[in-house]
């Protein structure tokens, strides 16, 4: 299911003995469809900035599945790491917008954690989320389980 390139490529982010279960993005659809629609614009300098954004959203947001947690990897140049253990989750909120949902099957998933200073965490634009909020789900019993 995880290509061995990309398990080594963040296999620097995960604990000893942490495996990752999946690796996803923002949805292929949507960004290609976002991105051939920004060309036209681009010549009227007003798709620059869209498809800066479709951009940087393709390629500095990776969310990753280990057996343990949760991760979020944003940045290019600079990264930003947030993690959430699946024990410390608390709710998981799906939201599919129609059009996105219908033209590119994407919606945003929102990970609510418990402690002293709770802290959402959201996966934006991926493709069928709510698959991977059962993922998610699965992957929080198995680790009470244990």
């Amino acid at each position: 299911m995880v290509a061995d390139k990309d398990k080594t490529k963040y296999s620097r982010y995960l604990a000893s003995g942490e495996e990752i279960i999946a690796i996803f993005k923002i949805g292929d659809k949507y960004f290609w469809m976002q991105t051939i629609t920004s060309i036209p614009l681009i010549l009227l300098l007003i798709g620059i900035p869209r498809l800066l954004k479709i951009l940087h959203l393709r390629h500095a947001k990776t969310y990753i599945l280990t057996n343990r947690r949760v991760l979020v990897k944003d940045g290019i140049f600079s990264t930003e790491l947030t993690s959430a253990p699946y024990d410390k989750i608390t709710h998981i909120t799906v939201k599919e917008d129609f059009l996105p949902k219908i033209a590119y099957g994407i919606g945003d998933i929102t990970i609510h954690t418990a402690g002293p200073t709770p802290v959402e965490i959201d996966l934006v634009k991926v493709f069928q989320p709510v698959k991977i909020k059962n993922l998610i789900e699965e992957l929080m019993v198995k680790e009470k389980a244990m």
